[in-house]
């Protein structure tokens, strides 16, 4: 949570398309599910996600936990709307003294390896939400020994998490390839356990995935995504009105955030000419643009971030 010691969130551009693209969803989801929502994550020193969030969702109840070494006067200095209430504690203390009973929005945004504590929080959650709350957490999706610093080996696995993993983990699970899959299995499982305890208390619940997402900065960590919605128990992914959002995922089919390597004057011709194939083919054609590239940005340009060099 004190990720802007080592880079500005606002100028990432990977974490920037994904917080766009979070939020297209979250517009939508917003409008079905009427009632005001609050915010809870964790805002740092740029607020980024608080920002934005309230100019598109006019979300006036936010709650930004912070556990790291930046002192409250300077968090209460930075913050950008008087209504954002700071929790200067770790997470799973400060969840516990907020009020989960009200409709959320929750993205725990945490810097660090998969770990307990982000377990403690999802139990605190998942057992109060009401319907139409949306949760998230991203973390790095690694799955490496704080011992060793090298990939768990099984037993070590087990030791750390316990009756959280899954039945018949491998050694080949930890691996780049295969860990956020692990991770995404040792959530949804989690979760799913709690919706069931809550509808023996007379509930009718369902945890509808909907995230299920990685991606990469520039030379930084591998980041994993997950999350979804609490809904009635009958409710569809259909009825949600989500269907055209492609990177969506309500199963365990990954979403790569891929973002093309291209000039801004590449980007324009594309924009002028989308839809016309035979127009763009020509980027390609003159050995301009890899059909690869475009095929990333037609897929996420409403996305992509713009950034522009602005003397003050």
């Amino acid at each position: 949570m004190n990720s802007p010691k080592k880079i500005n969130y606002e100028t990432r551009p990977f974490k920037f398309t994904e917080r766009k693209m979070l939020l297209s969803t979250f517009i939508r989801l917003s409008n079905k599910y009427e009632s005001p929502y609050q915010y809870i994550g964790f805002g740092g020193l740029t607020f980024t996600d608080f920002k934005l969030f309230h100019k598109e969702l006019h979300i006036e109840k936010m709650h930004s936990i912070e556990g790291g070494d930046f002192s409250t006067e300077r968090l209460s200095f930075n913050k950008p709307y008087s209504f954002i209430k700071i929790h200067k504690d770790l997470s799973t203390n400060a969840l516990l003294k907020m009020d989960l009973s009200k409709k959320s929005i929750i993205w725990l945004d945490y810097d660090d390896d998969l770990d307990n504590y982000m377990f403690d929080d999802l139990s605190l959650l998942i057992n109060k939400l009401p319907i139409g709350s949306i949760y998230l957490m991203t973390c790095n999706k690694q799955l490496k020994s704080e011992k060793t610093g090298e990939i768990y080996k099984v037993d070590e696995f087990n030791e750390k998490f316990g009756s959280k993993v899954p039945f018949g983990i491998k050694s080949k699970d930890f691996s780049a390839e295969e860990s956020h899959k692990t991770i995404r299995k040792m959530l949804l499982t989690h979760i799913d356990n709690i919706i069931i305890d809550r509808n023996r208390n007379d509930e009718n619940l369902k945890f509808q995935q909907l995230y299920n997402i990685i991606y990469q900065e520039n030379r930084g960590a591998k980041m994993f995504t997950f999350g979804g919605i609490i809904t009635e128990k009958d409710t569809e992914f259909e009825s949600l009105n989500l269907n055209d959002f492609s990177f969506l995922r309500i199963n365990d089919n990954v979403y790569k955030i891929e973002i093309p390597n291209i000039t801004f004057r590449e980007e324009i011709f594309i924009n002028q000419h989308l839809g016309d194939e035979e127009k763009i083919e020509e980027l390609k054609s003159k050995n301009i643009i890899e059909r690869k590239d475009i095929e990333k940005y037609v897929a996420i340009y409403k996305f992509l971030p713009n950034f522009f060099d602005v003397r003050i």
